[in-house]
C-alpha cells in the first residue's frame, strides 16, 4: 500500500477466556480478565518502507499533544490526527470534530470544529501534500 489510514481501534483488550456458556445474573459482582489485543498500527508501522504514508489516530481526554506526538513517534506514523474527546460535540457520537494534524515534523495544526465529511477532505488534502 502507498497510504494507509488506520481510524480507530476496535477494541485495546478482551476478555482471557470466552464463557462456553451464559454467564446467568448473581448478586456478586464479577471480575473480567483482559488482555491486550495486537496493535496493528504499531506493527505496521515496524514494516512500512520509506516510500509508504501512514496515518493514524489519536482520540484522547487529557494531555492531547503530549500522548499523540508520542504515539506518532512511537508507531512510526508519517501523521497523526489528534482530538480531545471529551470536549462538546466532537468525536464519538457526533458528526462534528474539532483535531490538531501533527506530521513528523512536528508541525501541529489546528483544525477547527467542522464536519467529519470535511475534515476527512482536509485529511486527504494533507496526505497528498505529505513530502517523503
Amino acid at each position: 500500500s502507498d497510504v494507509v489510514i488506520m481510524a480507530a481501534a476496535v477494541s485495546d483488550y478482551r476478555v482471557r477466556k470466552i464463557a462456553g456458556q451464559k454467564i446467568k445474573k448473581t448478586t456478586e459482582a464479577f471480575t473480567l480478565d483482559l488482555v491486550k489485543n495486537p496493535d496493528i498500527l504499531s506493527a505496521l508501522g515496524k514494516r512500512k518502507s520509506i516510500e509508504q504514508i501512514l496515518v493514524g489516530f489519536a482520540a484522547e481526554t487529557q494531555n492531547l499533544l503530549t500522548f499523540a506526538k508520542e504515539k506518532l513517534q512511537r508507531k512510526n506514523l508519517d501523521m497523526i490526527i489528534a482530538n480531545d474527546v471529551s470536549q462538546k460535540n466532537v468525536g464519538f457520537n457526533y458528526d462534528t470534530n474539532m483535531v490538531k494534524i501533527i506530521t513528523r515534523d512536528a508541525a501541529v495544526e489546528d483544525i477547527p470544529l467542522m464536519s467529519k465529511k470535511a475534515l476527512a477532505a482536509i485529511i486527504i488534502d494533507k496526505i497528498r501534500n505529505l513530502k517523503k
